[in-house]
């Protein structure tokens, strides 16, 4: 009687298509996961820049938020305090030190701050995101932070 030391090529080809049978028909849920993960990721942010905006409120209350345009690649407070009608950007914020960038979020989401933030959901909005096409499932949707810190979630593509 003669044992048998191995697989054979049959046996051996018959498991690795099943396995590719199986991740065939599995990919469209993990990348649906994935699209998950990173919108749950771009949500955490979107708060993070609220607390972020709340507190540089607190610190220089004569800022005002909206129109404007001022772009700053170092924290220069000199030129930001009591200037009106400032643009507050999330680059501001992070300059500042008031939040730190999660630039992996930033090739799907985009995110505004102050009077210029733009969602279907809110009335008065003060942060909004925006998934842009490499957001897979929540391309064109978005969500934004109300006056109250309220978050509201737009279902459908209508932004």
């Amino acid at each position: 009687m003669k044992l048998s030391k191995g697989f054979t090529l049959a046996e051996m080809v018959a498991v690795i298509a099943i396995l590719m049978i199986l991740a065939v028909l599995s990919t469209p849920f993990i990348k649906g996961y994935i699209d998950d993960a990173y919108n749950g990721k771009a949500l955490i942010y979107m708060r993070e820049l609220n607390e972020a905006r709340m507190n540089f409120e607190k610190d220089y209350p004569g800022v005002k938020i909206g129109g404007g345009d001022v772009y700053l690649t170092e924290c220069n407070i000199q030129n930001i305090y009591g200037q009106e009608n400032l643009r507050l950007e999330p680059s501001i914020l992070t300059a500042c030190k008031y939040i730190k960038d999660r630039e992996d979020i930033f090739d799907r989401y985009s995110f505004q701050l102050g009077l210029d933030a733009e969602c279907c959901a809110c009335s008065s909005p003060v942060i909004s995101m925006k998934g842009l096409e490499n957001a897979g499932i929540y391309a064109g949707k978005c969500a934004c932070i109300d006056s109250l810190g309220r978050v509201y979630k737009q279902e459908d593509e209508s932004c």
